[in-house]
């Protein structure tokens, strides 16, 4: 049996902002954070370096973005709270008159759209690192965070509870059945015509986000993401799919 240790926590805040990449003047947000958002949150609780300049990185300091890319880590996103969306007016410094001289920049309010009382459930996976990952686990248990971790803008603090550790079980859906996944899904791992069972009475969301970057900060690949907006399991058919009792079926982005 294939099976992988996954650790669970919940992460919530009154506000949250995934800024969409092709939004300018107003900003817009994903439902749920990014894959790589993730990343650097968790890099956040472990008090990994920064970078010291664009691209440069302290000596012997391994970058957020490959410390827990798609070849070294799982992440797996649950909504918890249905997704509920305003706009807020958000004072700015004005670049345009000025970007070095706050005084003479005075302010701009520019309208976002932000995610209102947001709560999702992350799915960790580590692989070949059980320190960094009991770490990480005893981190969140303590509520230890190196960094103050936070949902898109550093005004939005997240609050992070522990759920669980537990053994995941990969199934291999060889009758291409559709199966009730939790989780966001990751369009792209699916190659079967008419892969989604469609729930007319549910409201889904597909959107073209980051799935990974480079140290540069330069967007490797995207993929299609279909989440349901109430956090209702959404059936699909996937070639294979990680179980967790007591949790439900997931699907790693």
């Amino acid at each position: 049996m294939n099976s992988k240790e996954i650790l669970i926590f919940d992460i919530s805040s009154e506000y949250g902002h995934f800024r969409k990449y092709n939004t300018t003047t107003s900003p817009l947000t994903y439902s749920i954070p990014t894959r790589t958002a993730i990343a650097g949150f968790l890099g956040a609780i472990l008090g990994m370096e920064r970078e010291v300049a664009d691209g440069v990185y302290p000596d012997g300091a391994t970058p957020v973005q490959e410390f827990f890319s798609k070849e070294n880590s799982d992440i797996a996103i649950q909504i918890i709270n249905p997704v509920k969306k305003e706009n807020v007016a958000m004072n700015l410094i004005n670049t345009k008159k000025s970007f070095y001289n706050l005084t003479k920049a005075g302010r701009t309010q520019i309208e976002f759209e932000l995610l209102k009382n947001v709560r999702y459930r992350i799915y960790f996976g580590l692989k070949n690192n059980e320190s960094a990952f009991n770490e990480l686990t005893e981190r969140i248990k303590a509520r230890n965070h190196h960094f103050s971790p936070y949902l898109g803008l550093a005004q939005f603090t997240a609050t992070i509870d522990f759920v669980d550790v537990k053994q995941s079980e990969f199934i291999e859906n060889s009758k291409k059945r559709f199966i009730e996944i939790s989780t966001a899904v990751n369009l792209s791992k699916i190659k079967e015509e008419q892969p989604i069972d469609f729930d007319y009475s549910a409201m889904y969301s597909a959107n073209n986000m980051p799935i990974e970057m480079n140290r540069n900060r330069e967007v490797q690949e995207y993929s299609e993401v279909l989440i349901e907006k109430n956090g209702l399991p959404v059936k699909a058919k996937v070639e294979n799919y990680y179980r967790i009792e007591d949790y439900g079926n997931i699907l790693f982005l």
